[in-house]
């Protein structure tokens, strides 16, 4: 589940509002059936922080992922 309650500052609401709507739209397939454990966590955050700058990608347990390219 995609919600604003886990909060990290670089997250903008546009950002969250993204997540929902993929998470809704990928959730809706395959991934809807799928057995994810007693407390879900089909869902998990990556951040990945480079000389760069932060990258986050969002992964479902089945191996979909939303990439943005920096925090």
């Amino acid at each position: 589940m995609v919600t604003e309650r886990y909060q990290f500052p670089k997250i903008t609401k546009a950002m969250y509002k993204e997540m929902r709507e993929w998470y809704d739209t990928h959730n809706s397939g395959k991934c809807a059936k799928a057995y994810h454990g007693c407390c879900g966590g089909e869902v998990s955050f990556h951040i990945t922080p480079t000389s760069i700058g932060d990258f986050l990608t969002v992964r479902c347990s089945c191996g979909a992922e939303l990439d943005f390219e920096e925090l």
